[in-house]
């Protein structure tokens, strides 16, 4: 029978009103923190990519950051009516018709658009210094460009162009055009333009104005001649470029029409504004521009079947959407995660709120007051704590730099700021569905007056969620990482554009529920398998604590849920941070082969033996090794790579890499001064895939060069090696003086180790050693990898997801700890006076088991979450290189947010032990 009680006045109350306090103001905080979190997270995120976009942009030549437009001359002018040419008011319209109509996509277009005409570079027969004939004559490109104003300027002679010949184009030539071809103001070229004379004649010299603009840069044959070779057997000539003057547009098409013009607009993208989540936007606008001709009207019209569009930004705009969109999904992951840990841990609070509103609860509804009644007298006092917690979170979210978050933190946002305020009203809505009268908290309850258990109820829920959640987890295993997109043409870019994975971000979530399923349904039975044993023991702390302990909050499927999903979430992060780090030094070795990889110029001379002394007597230095790598192929014609090494040393820096070690006693010893034989059978080590192609005959190599040919024979097999870090179908051989005129050893890298380089001094005896190499240490590649915005960005969010994740595995131990410490205080109250002296290990031993348990449930779905989510994750996006990236759980990941649970368990409940026994304990039990 219940006994029907008021609520007493007295110390009991005083605690009962601060307890309230206190889960009014922790709702507050976490309303607040969960708010800011779900804006600020996407916020920093979107922060973080528009730095790596821009940062990757502004890399990029200026000539990529355009929209480039070009026709055949004679295609575009061939629809107008009785001429051959263009006007000057023609073409500034058909310039900004183009630019309306890409503007029109939208593009976002800069300054500085213009547009060209180009004739096919000409001979020049007569008119060139000497110093501009070697053993070809020079040729020449003319260009017609506008506008030209503020892209030259005059040093000599005059733009307007008198003084010129009849039918000759007055051009103006650059500084160092003219010191080569010997110009003047005045000069006069002879050329023949496809077949036709044609007449230049100089009229200025031009100091170049901006030379870093598009203007000059599409073209720098305009700015300075190049010595040009067509093949490698043809011979070397002189090719510069000149500018027509601003009133030549009719004599130029005139001149040059007839022999092929080319028509060239430019025009400069300003993607200084465009943040990466407007980059897809970008990706598409640029892609239906090249996919249509722009519009133009009048008399122009029927030329805009002529035109066609292109923009180089768009490859690489695709590979940064590509790899942004792997970072994002592992970002929107951990958000995600972190938001429903959140919500939970929110949840959590409510429900402690409405516990400790219990008796006030139950007699509004015996009382006969609604479940109405009920949610709002609760929501008004959520409203009052979570309210002012929403606002502040808002306000410090947007308080940021790029405060807000874009479209990915508002719904974020919107779930945490519900659960705040209606979560408590709903919580005790659903406890207090059915009336039921005010109980005294002194009253022994006993299964007698418990309500039975529904538990096929519980059991379709606990099925039907574990089927959903096994299901969803099939799905996206299948699903795996997008295929890549190809690296041409328009179709191909786009799959490569495509936006984060947002199905991904709810793994941890499905993983979590069989877990914590499985998880309540084992607790109990393994409690009161424990309880059974430790009735046989004297003392009844085990067997009471442990009665208890099947009974504990922290079994219950909100507490348990938030638990598991936090270590979860704790430890998958953990990998992920772990794995992207151990990805970078995979990719920096990679990258060099060696601690530093020295490579000789085209003008450098081959690696010698006395360049290797010099470079390993660098301090620091622990070995040091040349290799000389040439393209081969088999008689059936598949490329093999040969590097022949000095098989010692070559061993030597190898055991100081990650690579596969060398045995060098396979192939015997290198003897570079000593010539193969004709017919000798060299021994290599293949990797492999060139074992598969070589097989285990001797086999005959050919080059196309002067050297071989080349025999040998597979005696063992390597999977990597330094000299060739990025693999393929290679071999390796002891350095040895090939047959042929050009066989003497000619090494073309060096590779050293050592792990205390001094730098300088190793730079200062390369550039002795060999003039003009290149010097590449992996310690500076490894800190690019790890230093670059959208990685270093990455990371930081991960290591601020870890701590966060920590802090709510925190709250939710004290909280459901919390939700519990009533009864477990009237339970210690009742030992007391029966003569218990043992509080503290009563309550560790009651509360630890559920900790353990969710614990182990958290492990468990760490090291399950890989095999889930690792297919459908492409981690190598984080080192900005092609090296797969695995990741899978290590023991610190593991272990440490594990032990940081229990310890703070541990101490959360020591000090609960330590505050019972100061207690009253006959106004507990009163």
């Amino acid at each position: 029978m219940t006994v029907l009680t008021a609520p007493r006045a007295g110390p009991a109350v005083g605690r009962r009103v601060g307890t309230a306090a206190g889960g009014a103001l922790a709702l507050a905080l976490l309303a607040c923190g969960c708010v800011f979190t779900a804006l600020a997270g996407p916020a920093f995120s979107l922060h973080t990519r528009t730095e790596a976009l821009h940062q990757t942009l502004n890399a990029l030549p200026t000539t990529t950051r355009t929209v480039q437009v070009t026709a055949a001359w004679s295609d575009f002018t061939g629809s107008l009516p009785a001429r051959t040419g263009l006007t000057q008011s023609e073409l500034t319209r058909a310039t900004r018709e183009i630019g309306s109509s890409l503007a029109a996509q939208p593009l976002p277009l800069g300054a500085g658009q213009w547009v060209s005409l180009t004739a096919k570079p000409l001979v020049v027969v007569d008119g060139a210094a000497k110093t501009a004939y070697t053993a070809a004559p020079p040729e020449l490109e003319v260009s017609y460009r506008t506008p030209m104003a503020g892209y030259l300027q005059v040093v000599k002679g005059s733009l307007a162009g008198g003084g010129a010949p009849g039918g000759a184009v007055a051009v103006a030539v650059t500084v160092p055009t003219a010191a080569r071809f010997g110009l003047h103001p005045g000069s006069v070229l002879d050329l023949i333009s496809t077949g036709l004379p044609a007449t230049l004649y100089v009229s200025a010299i031009v100091r170049v104005r901006h030379p870093g603009s598009t203007w000059w840069q599409q073209d720098t044959t305009a700015i300075r001649p190049t010595l040009t070779q067509q093949k490698p057997t043809s011979p070397q000539y002189w090719l510069g470029g000149v500018i027509a003057d601003p009133d030549q547009l009719g004599l130029a098409q005139q001149v040059f029409g007839p022999g092929g013009l080319e028509m060239q607009w430019e025009y400069p993208l300003d993607t200084s504004q465009v943040n990466a989540d407007q980059a897809q936007d970008l990706y598409r606008a640029l892609n239906r521009a090249t996919t249509a001709a722009p519009a133009l009207t009048g008399e122009l019209a029927p030329g805009e079947g002529a035109l066609s569009v292109t923009s180089p930004l768009l490859p690489d705009l695709a590979l940064f959407l590509s790899t942004q969109a792997a970072v994002e999904t592992v970002l929107l992951l951990l958000f995600v995660s972190l938001i429903a840990v959140g919500t939970a841990v929110i949840l959590l609070a409510g429900r402690m709120i409405v516990a400790r509103r219990e008796a006030e609860l139950s007699l509004l509804r015996a009382r006969g007051g609604s479940l109405v009644q009920v949610a709002a007298r609760v929501l008004a006092g959520t409203a009052v704590s979570a309210g002012p917690g929403i606002v502040a979170g808002v306000g410090l979210a947007l308080a940021l730099p790029g405060g807000g978050g874009g479209p990915d933190g508002w719904p974020l946002a919107l779930v945490a700021a519900v659960a705040a305020l209606a979560g408590a009203p709903l919580i005790a809505v659903w406890q207090h569905r059915r009336a039921a009268p005010v109980s005294n908290p002194a009253q022994i309850t006993t299964a007698e007056t418990r309500r039975p258990p529904r538990p096929w109820r519980r059991l379709v829920i606990e099925v039907t969620a574990i089927a959903a959640a096994v299901a969803g987890l099939v799905v996206l295993h299948d699903q795996g990482v997008p295929a890549p997109s190809g690296s041409s043409g328009t179709a191909g870019t786009a799959t490569a554009a495509g936006g984060a994975n947002l199905s991904l971000t709810v793994v941890p979530i499905l993983v979590a529920i069989p877990v914590v399923v499985i998880m309540l349904r084992l607790y109990p039975l393994a409690v009161r398998g424990l309880a059974a044993l430790s009735a046989r023991r004297p003392g009844a702390t085990g067997f009471v604590a442990l009665s208890r302990a099947a009974r504990s909050p922290l079994t219950a499927a909100l507490p348990a849920f938030a638990l598991v999903l936090t270590l979860t979430l704790a430890t998958f992060a953990g990998m992920v941070n772990q794995g992207i780090t151990n990805g970078e030094i995979t990719a920096s070795w990679q990258a060099t082969g060696a601690d530093v990889l020295i490579t000789p110029g085209p003008a450098s001379p081959a690696v010698s033996p006395a360049a290797v002394r010099a470079v390993a007597a660098v301090p620091g230095v622990e070995h040091a090794t040349e290799v000389w790598n040439t393209g081969w192929f088999t008689p059936f014609g598949q490329p093999i790579t040969v590097s022949a090494v000095d098989p010692a040393s070559y061993a030597a820096v190898t055991a100081d890499t990650p690579f596969t070690p060398f045995p060098a006693r396979l192939i015997g010893k290198a003897a570079p001064a000593t010539p193969l034989a004709d017919g000798a059978i060299v021994p290599v080590l293949a990797s492999p895939s060139a074992a598969a192609i070589l097989g285990t005959a001797p086999v005959q190599l050919g080059t196309l060069g002067a050297v071989g040919p080349l025999r040998v024979r597979v005696t063992g097999i390597i999977n990597s090696t330094p000299g060739l870090p990025g693999g393929g179908d290679f071999v390796v051989m002891p350095l040895r003086t090939l047959a042929g005129p050009t066989g003497a050893p000619a090494p073309n890298i060096l590779l050293v180790s050592g792990t205390a380089i001094n730098h300088a001094r190793l730079i200062a005896a390369a550039d002795h050693a060999i003039p003009g190499n290149v010097t590449t240490f992996r310690t500076q590649v490894l800190a690019a990898l790890a230093s670059s915005p959208l990685q270093h960005g990455a990371g930081l969010i991960i290591t601020l997801t870890i701590a966060a994740a920590a802090a709510l595995g925190l709250l939710v131990v004290v909280l459901g700890l919390a939700l519990g410490s009533a009864e477990r205080g009237m339970t210690l109250a009742r030992l007391t006076v029966m003569g218990h002296e043992r509080p503290a290990g009563l309550v560790i031993a009651e509360a630890m088991p559920a900790v353990l348990a969710a614990v182990a449930a958290g492990i468990a779905c760490a090291l399950v979450l890989p095999i889930a989510i690792g297919s459908a994750i492409d981690l190598s996006a984080f080192t900005g290189t092609s090296t797969p990236i695995h990741f899978e759980p290590d023991a610190l990941a593991l272990g440490l947010p594990a032990a940081a649970i229990v310890v703070l368990a541990l101490i959360a409940l020591a000090v609960e032990a330590r505050a019972v026994r100061r207690r009253d304990i006959s106004a507990m039990l009163r």
